[in-house]
């Protein structure tokens, strides 16, 4: 979620709690205590310090917007109003009409809900779908900009706004401030908003890459007049930080860990290098030069090993126009494998290896094609009429968006993969089995997202409930064996982990399950909601946003937390988490 939307949310908040007024649309609403509406609603201190919880997350405000006061009323610029109302995502994209030549009017319109409000500078009626509405101030202009009275925003929007004891609370749901779950949370809450610290400037602020033994490896910004250059370091435990020496100009910010190698790519005498930073012993080797392509032309995609064979993908171009070529590093010479727009997959099966291609631009029908990696023969497969490994849906106003899924299998000789039919509109996506030899497939599932092959199972993400369900390779005996919406899963040994929450957004914190296949059983695994998680290999991870910030750590122990502050990113390594800190400078880690 951007800063702009939080901020604008934020803003709305505060003048509507000043207005003191619950909205339309919650009057009847059960109170619920705070704890249970926590990563719903849009939480402020009165005792403002540029921080404020926005769908359950801690989240730093920037931009120079200015709350007006008049005669005990808020009033906030115009501007803001159209990315508030579009934070709520049950009501979908506001948009904001301001023109010169009709400068005292504003118009906030929303297609999805068929619902236009108009502010007019001095009047105190506002016209809700043409419907005339009293406000008891009206919009005025306050140093040359339009403002506008947000409890009468609040009423057109249908928004409830509560005070609780120093906090500004604003969502659909009424909070019960008398629970004793209430009760509990909001001083921790306070205590969070009432933090001062500033950001860590991007200038100082470093990227983990890895930890090796008792060594960290990351990135710092070097700023020049022709850019930003990254350089890596590494630093061991009680020692001071060293620069790697690295030939050239490198590319830091698509490495790859394997093993106890840091593969990168750098511009070495205007031409492309592959190099592998040996962590053992900190030495730099050459893998392979790069054919004509270098780092100015685009990206290291990824990098990966597979049957023991390093495969690495490099981007060219931007990601509309671009394009991707597969390649397989073969005694220090890169041997082209395939290209796409953008490759989907890939998989490796025998002499074989298939994939998809998505254009943002193009045609996403006849997308699927195995590779022979003997003779380098491509093959399309699949059905002339489908799109493979994309996922496609219709919103509500009648848009369409599409999603790539790099789940592929192959068992039997038949590939499994998600499709759907281009000339369905309605068609969203299944899995699909597919027979290379003949181009016959068949469908296994109805609408799908995400999905994983374990055994002779075939386990997805329901595209109608969210539920994870199962079926086999054959398509038979579908069931359901979780029923709460299914989000950010991982598979890992012998497990899914995916996070829920009552939203059903994947955009906001929500719970960590794990469903472990061989029981078929479902574990909750975390006690906070959690905005990220990483699994390891003794233990599992994750990060917090929420009132109680940190890193906590799972294992046989239970939940402990190791870091109570608000984490800015992290990464999984061997040797558990590295990390940095949002208020403070330096790189970290735990284990």
């Amino acid at each position: 979620m951007s800063t702009k939307f939080k901020l604008t949310s934020l803003l709305l908040s505060a003048a509507l709690v000043c207005g003191a007024v619950p909205a339309f649309a919650a009057e009847k609403a059960a109170p619920k205590p705070l704890s249970q509406t926590f990563d719903q609603m849009v939480i402020i201190p009165y005792d403002y310090h540029g921080k404020a919880f926005i769908n359950g997350e801690k989240t730093d405000l920037y931009g120079d917007y200015d709350i007006v006061q008049r005669s005990g009323r808020v009033l906030v610029p115009i501007r803001l109003m159209g990315t508030l109302a579009s934070q709520f995502r049950s009501q979908g994209t506001w948009d904001t009409v301001w023109q010169a030549q009709n400068p005292d009017d504003v118009i906030f319109m929303n297609t999805g809900l068929k619902k236009t409000i108009k502010f007019k500078v001095n009047s105190t009626t506002m016209l809700v779908n043409n419907e005339p509405k009293k406000m008891d101030v009206a919009p005025q202009k306050i140093g040359g900009r339009v403002v506008l009275p947000l409890r009468s925003a609040a009423e057109a929007l249908g928004k409830n706004i509560q005070w609780l004891d120093g906090l500004i609370v604003m969502g659909d749901e009424v909070v019960d401030e008398k629970s004793a779950e209430t009760r509990a949370v909001k001083d921790r809450i306070l205590t969070q908003l009432k933090d001062t610290r500033k950001p860590v400037v991007d200038e100082k602020r470093l990227t983990p890459i890895t930890k090796f033994g008792d060594t960290i490896y990351y990135t710092k910004p070097i700023y020049q007049s022709s850019g930003i250059l990254q350089r890596l370091y590494r630093k061991t435990d009680g020692k001071k930080e060293i620069l790697v020496d690295i030939p050239g100009e490198p590319m830091l910010g698509s490495d790859g860990v394997i093993g106890h190698d840091l593969y990168f790519v750098s511009t070495v005498n205007n031409q492309g290098v592959l190099y592998a930073l040996d962590l053992t012993n900190n030495k730099v080797r050459k893998v392979s030069t790069l054919a004509d392509w270098k780092p100015s032309d685009g990206w290291l995609e990824s990098i990966s090993m597979m049957d023991n064979e390093l495969y690495l993908n490099l981007h060219s171009g931007d990601l509309t126009m671009g394009s991707e070529t597969l390649y397989r590093v073969d005694k220090g010479v890169l041997k082209k494998v395939t290209n796409a727009h953008s490759i989907i997959g890939p998989v490796k099966s025998g002499d074989f290896l298939y994939h998809a291609d998505f254009s943002v631009m193009g045609s996403a029908v006849n997308n699927l094609s195995r590779i022979n990696l003997k003779t380098g023969e491509r093959k399309a497969i699949g059905q002339a009429d489908f799109a493979y490994g994309i996922t496609r849906k219709q919103d509500t106003q009648g848009g369409i968006s599409f999603g790539v899924n790099n789940s592929m299998y192959v068992k039997g000789g038949n590939l499994f993969v998600l499709g759907y039919k281009d000339s369905d509109p309605k068609d969203e996506g299944s899995v699909y089995k597919i027979n290379p030899a003949d181009q016959t497939q068949v469908k296994l599932t109805p609408a799908a997202g995400p999905f994983w092959m374990v055994d002779d199972q075939i386990y997805y993400v329901d595209g109608a409930t969210g539920y994870l369900a199962k079926t086999d390779v054959n398509g038979a005996q579908p069931k359901t064996v979780v029923s709460r919406k299914v989000m950010s899963a991982q598979l890992l040994n012998g497990s899914l982990y995916y996070t829920s929450n009552d939203a059903g957004s994947s955009y906001d914190p929500g719970v960590l399950y794990q469903y472990n296949f061989a029981t078929g059983k479902e574990i909750k695994r975390s006690d906070k909601p959690v905005s990220s998680y990483y699994i390891g290999k003794n233990a599992i991870y994750y990060l917090s946003e929420g009132y109680d910030p940190g890193i906590y750590k799972i294992d046989a122990k239970g939940n402990t937390r190791l870091v109570s502050d608000r984490i800015q990113t992290a990464k999984l390594t061997d040797e558990g988490l590295v990390y940095t800190l949002t208020y403070k400078e330096g790189v970290y880690s735990v284990k």
